[in-house]
């Protein structure tokens, strides 16, 4: 997919401002002249709205000053030497994430429903729960004090299938709203109040959300709900990347129905200032090429556990397994370390609200520790991402793990996320 030219990206980047804008009621108080819109995109490089201000009328207010000629997130050829609140670093690539539950329906009949704002790496990547300092417990006090108007936009189009809205969007703010380096208390200097970062990154969310119609889309392209039709993959994206101006990822659950839509974007400047670049997906669908359905939704069905990181059913939380090495011999004992000379330990794959998973051994709960994968009693449980259909655990986007060497005899050996001497996938085998 070619890149936007300059024309196009302008005009793009003007409508999501006029979004995010008409999202907070300025143009109706007469605080912002959308004529003023120029056609540079530097416009938004240097206001933010200021979240503490909302509760006698929204307004912009200036932000820390940023260079305007900053290249976009993940484009710089060279090491960045800019303060972190101008430039987001690691997690330069923002995902908007948006789902089609269709059974039982969640959200609008004619709409997907927003899952979240997700800062990933360069590579795909990504970190999680970056600072916990900055959780919350409460969003929706924290966002009813600021502005009303946006907590109903969120009950409305941010669902959670489950129905627990409020658990869904303090475990968006805290696994990954703490990761945008520009959204740290002290990007705000002398104008940060309470939660302003927080109903920032809330309002960020819905406005790119609002931007990215993609039921209108489908439907404008002949792609409509129906208990019968099917479509092919490229009729879909073909539809999807014409409006985005580049290619997302689209999901399809068990039953090849068309799921979720991921849009991936670079970020220039704070995520404040909402200035995207649209960017081909980084991840891969397994959509088949044709006979995808895209169901309508119906009420008062079980719900589907079909999300972003599939797991065991709704009505087995839990399930018992073993943890075994792609291509190599051995299993992982209690503590997380590889073992090739004694029987495997029990692992509790324990699915989460959210569609992650936590791993548990008799040994603990499971995490990534300095990059080694150890199960132990004193730490906190991680979100891993669990693949029902490979039986592959993932962690922070990564499904590669790796070991300095084969462990021989009675050695154990750690295991490392990432590429290492010896690569491998980590399996979950059900008992």
């Amino acid at each position: 997919m070619p890149p936007l030219n300059r024309d196009a990206l302008q005009s793009r980047l003007s409508q999501r401002v006029l979004a995010l804008i008409g999202s907070l009621g300025l143009t109706g108080m007469g605080l912002f002249d959308s004529s003023q819109l120029s056609s540079s995109p530097e416009l938004v490089e240097t206001s933010y709205h200021d979240a503490s201000s909302l509760s006698s009328g929204p307004i912009f207010s200036s932000r820390q000053q940023c260079p305007l000629d900053l290249p976009f997130s993940c484009t710089n050829t060279t090491d960045m030497d800019v303060d972190l609140c101008c430039f987001e670093y690691p997690g330069g690539v923002v995902l908007q994430t948006q789902f089609w539950d269709y059974k039982p329906a969640t959200g609008p009949n004619d709409s997907f429903t927003l899952h979240g704002l997700w800062p990933d790496n360069c590579d795909g990547s990504f970190e999680q729960f970056c600072d916990n300092s900055m959780e919350i417990s409460d969003p929706v006090s924290i966002i009813e004090q600021h502005d009303r108007g946006l907590l109903d936009t969120m009950h409305k189009y941010w669902k959670d299938f489950k129905g627990n809205d409020a658990y869904l969007w303090k475990h968006e703010w805290n696994k990954h709203g703490t990761c945008y380096s520009t959204l740290k208390p002290s990007c705000y200097g002398n104008q940060m109040s309470a939660y302003n970062n927080v109903v920032d990154y809330f309002n960020q969310s819905v406005a790119l959300f609002t931007s990215l119609p993609t039921y209108d889309w489908l439907v404008e392209a002949g792609i409509t709900p129906s208990e019968t039709a099917t479509y092919t993959k490229s009729q879909i994206l073909e539809a999807l990347t014409s409006k985005f101006g580049a290619e997302p990822y689209i999901r399809c659950d068990t039953t090849n129905a068309l799921q979720e839509v991921w849009y991936f974007h670079h970020l220039r400047g704070s995520l404040v200032g909402g200035d995207y670049l649209p960017i081909d997906t980084l991840t891969t669908s397994r959509c088949r090429s044709d006979g995808i359905r895209f169901p309508p939704k119906v009420p008062g069905l079980n719900p589907t556990q079909t999300h972003t990181v599939p797991g065991p059913s709704p009505t087995d939380p839990t399930v018992k397994g073993h943890i075994r090495l792609s291509g190599q011999q051995g299993c992982l004992i209690r503590n997380g370390h590889w073992y090739t000379s004694g029987a495997c330990a029990g692992y509790s794959l324990i699915q989460l609200e959210t569609g992650s998973v936590n791993l548990k051994s008799s040994g603990g709960y499971c995490t990534i520790h300095e990059g080694g994968f150890i199960c132990a009693h004193n730490v906190q449980p991680f979100e891993f991402e669990y693949d029902q259909e490979t039986g592959i655990i993932s962690a922070n986007g990564q499904s590669t793990f790796s070991a300095d060497a084969i462990p021989r005899g009675r050695v154990q050996q750690k295991i490392m996320l990432g590429h290492g001497q010896i690569d491998f996938n980590l399996k979950f085998s059900m008992n």
